[in-house]
């Protein structure tokens, strides 16, 4: 397998946690109720503007959505990156494939500012050759374009990537693209994630034998 797209949240890192904190106590200033049903059903795994549109249809304009997902996701920088803790065994999976020579890329719906943070954090951002954000592409997960980008950018047809994910947008979203899934169950029930199109589900990466994990999603 010549290539592998990790997403970040929920992936690489458990952050879900502190961004459905983040969401509750910053959304306060402009009336936007946030509970566990609903981060999950419409936030995890997608764009801020485009979530914020369907809860709330016609309320903001684009450019003022753009506005208040900005200003949240630096609300979550300042306040709430600091206790984000990777995934068990994400940063060895990771520089284990590195080294194995097999090209890496970031497709992460969180802003730039967000990825260049977290992956600076946990020393890997060496370990990709490409990063593509959420902004980046014109349509969010589960439309598959951020994966078909990544894919480009890494100069690998996406049907010979395997992409991890950890939310049913994203899986759809690689599924639709061509690429083989690996799901990982940090945030949602794996069997959710396999009704998506996974091949298969990971707790987390802990003792995961990369090149044998591979073999088994390309099959």
């Amino acid at each position: 397998m010549p290539a592998v797209i990790f997403d970040m949240d929920g992936v690489l890192v458990d952050s879900n946690p502190a961004h459905f904190k983040a969401w509750q106590d910053f959304g306060q200033r402009y009336g936007i109720e946030i509970d566990e049903e609903i981060y999950h059903k419409y936030i995890n795994g997608r764009r801020n503007d485009e979530f914020l549109e369907e809860l709330y249809p016609g309320r903001w304009s684009e450019e003022e959505r753009l506005r208040i997902s900005a200003e949240k996701e630096a609300f979550f920088r300042e306040h709430y990156v600091k206790d984000v803790l990777p995934v068990p065994g994400a940063v060895a999976f990771v520089e284990n494939l590195a080294r194995l020579g097999i090209p890496l890329a970031l497709a992460t719906s969180a802003p730039k500012e967000n990825a260049e943070l977290i992956t600076g954090r946990l020393g890997i951002a060496r370990c990709f050759s490409a990063m593509v954000t959420g902004h980046e592409v014109k349509a969010a997960k589960p439309d598959p374009a951020i994966f078909l980008e990544a894919a480009r950018r890494l100069g690998v047809p996406p049907s010979q990537c395997v992409v991890f994910e950890d939310s049913p947008a994203g899986v759809a979203a690689a599924v639709r693209a061509g690429a083989r899934c690996v799901a990982l169950a940090t945030s949602v029930p794996a069997e959710k994630l396999l009704a998506e199109g996974a091949r298969l589900a990971l707790a987390d990466f802990e003792g995961v034998d990369a090149e044998a994990l591979l073999e088994q999603a390309a099959r």
